[in-house]
């Protein structure tokens, strides 16, 4: 552990990135803490950064940012952020709170609770219009409400698209860069996307793949390019959490991503509800960057709560002997 650390560290001083560093004291230090604190104390600081925000907001500290989106009609710019600085941000954290009440409750999961969360992202959706956390929201709610009726036991299915949820996206979002150079259906794919993936080509095209990146945050975000458009854009936004990982961090990182999902899916299949809000999760990083977000964090340090490195390296050891001997005897 000591050795990771070192490593990050020396990461941090390079890039000046200390997120890495950090993760890894968090999860030295909650290996043996009930999670559910984790989930609980994260609960009560999003709603008194919200609450914090809207007030701020009220008493015009924080401006209210007007966006718009493009509709066949007219470009109105009915989107309120609130005191945030996009009017996707309260919506998202509406999402996260609900997901982790559902990992908090698990078992004892109320409708009641579940129908809130649909009314309250309904409302907020009125004046943020933000699409993406409205239908994660409600999807996730029905599912939920479906899921409890069901009987208990192993869940294979949603056990294997857990696992399979962040390699999969992280490989899909990762041919885009290359299917999208195509035209065609991509094109519409990429439109559908709000043309995320045409900025991450961008992005891609600057700074270039690597299997380790340890370029600077400055250099990272400093773009300054002309956009197809003709529009000059300063710094790209990834709204894609694997595009993000994969193009900041490098291909290695993304792998430690495949590991939570693979902790995460292991330690709840037996719990549907807990199962679906996770593939939740990683959907919403698929048209979201919160996989290095404080909202993301939580399920990090569930996914290596109690995680046993030891018994990890005695297992891969004995296996290795098994193969080993094994070739002995044939030969």
């Amino acid at each position: 552990m000591i050795a990771v650390l070192m490593v990050t560290l020396l990461y941090g001083v390079k890039t000046g990135d200390l997120y890495w560093s950090v993760l890894i004291l968090l999860i030295y230090n909650s290996k043996k803490i009930n999670i559910e604190r984790v989930y609980k104390t994260s609960s009560r600081i999003i709603v008194i950064g919200i609450i914090s925000v809207l007030i701020l907001c009220m008493f015009g500290v924080l401006p209210d940012i007007l966006t718009s989106r493009n509709t066949v009609e007219q470009i109105n710019y009915n989107r309120h952020s609130f005191g945030f600085y996009h009017s996707n941000v309260l919506p998202l954290l509406i999402f996260y709170l609900e997901v982790y009440y559902i990992c908090i409750a698990k078992e004892k999961i109320r409708n009641n609770v579940i129908v809130f969360f649909m009314l309250l992202a309904g409302v907020i959706n009125t004046f943020c219009h933000s699409r993406n956390a409205l239908i994660l929201s409600l999807a996730l709610s029905l599912f939920v409400i479906f899921v409890k009726k069901m009987k208990k036991g192993e869940y294979k299915i949603l056990y294997q698209t857990t696992v399979l949820s962040i390699p999969c996206m992280s490989i899909f979002s990762f041919s885009m860069l290359f299917l999208l150079l195509k035209g065609g259906i991509w094109n519409t794919i990429d439109t559908f996307f709000s043309g995320r993936f045409r900025l991450a080509i961008f992005k891609m095209r600057r700074i270039g793949l690597h299997l380790i990146n340890i370029m600077s945050n400055e250099s990272f975000v400093s773009d300054n390019i002309t956009y197809v458009n003709g529009k000059d854009i300063s710094s790209i936004v990834l709204d894609n959490g694997y595009l993000y990982v994969i193009l900041r961090y490098g291909i290695l990182i993304i792998l430690v991503y495949f590991l939570i999902a693979y902790c995460l899916a292991k330690k709840n299949k037996g719990n549907a509800c807990v199962l679906g809000t996770i593939i939740a999760v990683f959907i919403a990083n698929f048209v979201d960057n919160d996989l290095v977000d404080y909202s993301f964090l939580p399920f990090i340090l569930w996914a290596f709560n109690n995680f046993k490195t030891d018994g990890l390296i005695k297992n891969v050891g004995k296996k290795v002997d098994r193969i080993y001997k094994g070739k002995i005897e044939k030969i």
